[in-house]
């Protein structure tokens, strides 16, 4: 493993109620995650993209409403991306973010080094609402060369029926075209090919699939990282795996498992995202996180509950919703809700609890924006190494990397027995569901064991902390208790 060679999603932008963050994995010290220290022009919610040039340089970066580049500016041209009715009758005739998650997506010009194209589909009055599929074209050396958008909302389908998300792409078997991936509520697959000439429909796949009322929004489809195949789960349909063809843009051995069987009446959000080595699928199911072992000739005989959410919440429900593989080999998840912590599978290449996924696993320095993370084409499929480990992953001076306290009895009445990290030395802390401090030891602990008297405590749900007190890895050590009369 080393250094990669194209790092166009090295830069993870978000930005709630004005307070800005991020992730930079061309850092390799304390600031891969990083406070930024201006606000950016935008809120970042819902949907996400970016993109950089192929040493990590970031160009440009958008929510679905507007374009921005490396300056935090608007770019010339780059306002109202997606306006028309829908904004200006429901959102009074201002677009703040672009409501749902996976609609909006850059690709490189295959035809042009300085082009860029940004693929959005705009919410329309009545239904469908989505029925358009369309491209905003930026030329980077205009604009006093920070880019200019040039075609805005140009049409590429029209007319369909188009599921909100399900929006994604994969480099063409030459690695310098596009396939552009769309789902439709007419049980197809479009496969889009974007070449130096332009955009063209090459081939619609026959889903065997009747979408429900909630099937729209509801999944999150991906490419594996080698671009073989492709995957999309939503709680109504079931889990679909195809290989895919990336010189023809032709789908194939279609494989189906059915985790369980929700009622279409319920709303329930998902996603999918896959281990480095294109070996397992992992599925979040708001409270429950999946992994499915494509190598089993039966896919039910891989799938293993990986864990269910805890219940906590900081300070809203923090649940499982979107996924991103990293540039670090790590998969990172935030809930559908804001929060201040996100999910971390740290280990996703190996089989079961191996995978070391830790819920709140990294403590972000604000509370997030809610349900959003970078939608990428998938880079780097035709490179031996998709991820490098030897990325340093530790996220600045108030971020914490997050693992399980042995602590019991749970649920507890009075005294709560917590089990210390071998050879460390640190304080103790009581937050509440909410994430407020209660209570925190004076002094340290040394030792195996410490008893707490939860007794004064009343019914619900704690988080007990322990932070070492020379923490260079910048670790803490927590468990939910249930407390009870």
């Amino acid at each position: 493993m080393g250094a990669q060679s194209d790092k166009r999603d090295y830069t993870w932008l978000f930005q709630n109620n004005g307070e800005p963050y991020g992730f930079d994995f061309n850092q390799t010290g304390p600031d891969v995650f990083w406070d930024i220290p201006e606000d950016l022009p935008f809120e970042i919610t819902g949907n996400n993209a970016s993109i950089c040039d192929k040493d990590g340089n970031l160009l440009y970066y958008s929510n679905g409403c507007h374009i921005a580049g490396s300056d935090n500016k608007i770019i010339e041209n780059g306002s109202d991306i997606n306006y028309g009715e829908w904004i200006t009758i429901f959102r009074n005739d201002t677009c703040e973010f672009y409501p749902t998650t996976q609609d909006i997506l850059f690709l490189d010009d295959p035809g042009s080094p300085d082009g860029h194209y940004l693929i959005h589909k705009p919410i329309e009055i009545g239904e469908p609402r989505y029925k358009s599929l369309r491209y905003s074209y930026i030329e980077r050396t205009l604009g006093n060369d920070n880019g200019a958008v040039t075609i805005k909302g140009e049409h590429i389908l029209d007319g369909i029926k188009f599921l909100y998300s399900y929006l994604t792409a994969v480099p063409h078997a030459n690695g310098e075209d596009w396939w552009l991936i769309q789902v439709d509520d007419q049980e197809l697959i479009h496969s889009i090919l974007l070449d130096d000439s332009g955009f063209r429909p090459v081939n619609e796949e026959k889903i065997p699939v009747d979408f429900g009322r909630n099937s729209s929004a509801s999944g999150k489809p991906k490419f594996s990282p080698d671009g073989s195949m492709y995957a999309f789960y939503n709680p109504y349909d079931d889990l679909h795996l195809y290989n895919f063809d990336r010189e023809t843009g032709a789908f194939s051995n279609r494989r189906y498992l059915l985790i369980e069987d929700f009622p279409d009446e319920i709303a329930r959000f998902s996603a999918v995202e896959w281990s480095p080595d294109s070996r397992f699928i992992y599925i979040t199911i708001q409270d429950q996180l999946w992994q499915v072992d494509t190598w089993e000739t039966e896919l039910e005989d891989g799938l293993e509950l990986i864990d269910t959410w805890n219940g906590g919440g900081d300070p809203f429900p923090n649940q499982f919703f979107l996924m991103n593989l990293a540039p670090d080999c790590k998969i990172y998840m935030c809930g559908f809700s804001s929060a201040s912590t996100y999910h971390v599978i740290n280990n996703p290449n190996a089989k079961g609890q191996d995978c070391d996924f830790v819920q709140r696993g990294i403590r972000l320095p604000h509370v997030s924006a809610s349900a959003t993370m970078p939608n990428f084409p998938r880079y780097r499929v035709d490179e031996e190494d998709k991820c490098d480990p030897t990325i340093t992953s530790i996220f600045g001076e108030d971020i914490y990397w997050r693992r399980d306290l042995v602590a019991y009895p749970n649920p507890v009445v009075d005294q709560l027995i917590v089990e210390l990290p071998d050879g460390e030395k640190g304080r103790l802390y009581v937050f509440d569901s909410a994430g407020q401090l209660l209570w925190q030891s004076k002094e340290t602990y040394v030792g195996s064991e410490v008893q707490l008297d939860m007794s004064g405590y009343a019914t619900g749900t704690y988080s007990v902390e322990f932070v070492p007190e020379e923490n260079k890895e910048r670790r803490l050590w927590t468990s939910w208790v249930v407390k009870i009369d």
